[in-house]
């Protein structure tokens, strides 16, 4: 499950993206699925299973909520280390999270960075850096984002790489 921004704070997003790939780091512009957008995940898993679509659009009635896309944060994983924009938390948000999260409550295999109390929403820039290249990545990238509005919730299938559009406001869903 993700939450999408608009035309313009995408537009944001991808320019980061493209500063890390003209300095030639790892960046997500390099993956060019047509799928593949700038989002915060609300969940992660193996499979959703059928029939949540019309219980999780409901809960996008406080669409689209704003978001400030602050500094850039890093994750060390076993395969490098990610780099992100951070997304600060709002009641609003954390309340579409929570909803989210019971509306799925028996999906096995939640992402542990998914689940409430642990959740960190943030944008990926690029995944794989080196220490070194977290530390040239965060040189070349501004500090800060700024106010967004986050219009549409998706729901990524990464077995099929399919998305279905849950809510959207129309224009950038």
């Amino acid at each position: 499950m993700e939450l999408l921004l608009d035309a313009s704070a995408e537009e944001l997003l991808r320019r980061d993206w493209e500063v890390l790939r003209q300095a030639g780091l790892p960046s997500q512009a390099r993956h060019t699925a047509a799928s593949n957008r700038p989002h915060i995940t609300l969940l992660a898993a193996p499979r959703i299973p059928d029939g949540k679509d019309e219980a999780l659009a409901a809960l996008a009635g406080a669409l689209p909520l704003p978001i400030h896309i602050a500094g850039l944060v890093v994750f060390r994983t076993g395969r490098g280390h990610v780099l992100a924009r951070l997304g600060v938390v709002s009641q609003a948000l954390l309340e579409l999270h929570q909803g989210v999260h019971r509306v799925l409550c028996e999906v096995p295999d939640i992402a542990d960075n998914c689940v409430p109390d642990r959740w960190v929403p943030h944008i990926t820039l690029a995944r794989g850096l080196t220490p070194a290249q977290v530390a040239e990545a965060t040189e070349l990238l501004p500090p800060d984002q700024g106010l967004v509005p986050l219009p549409a919730l998706r729901r990524w299938n990464s077995r099929e790489k399919t998305t279905t559009a849950l809510a959207s406001d129309g224009e950038y869903g």
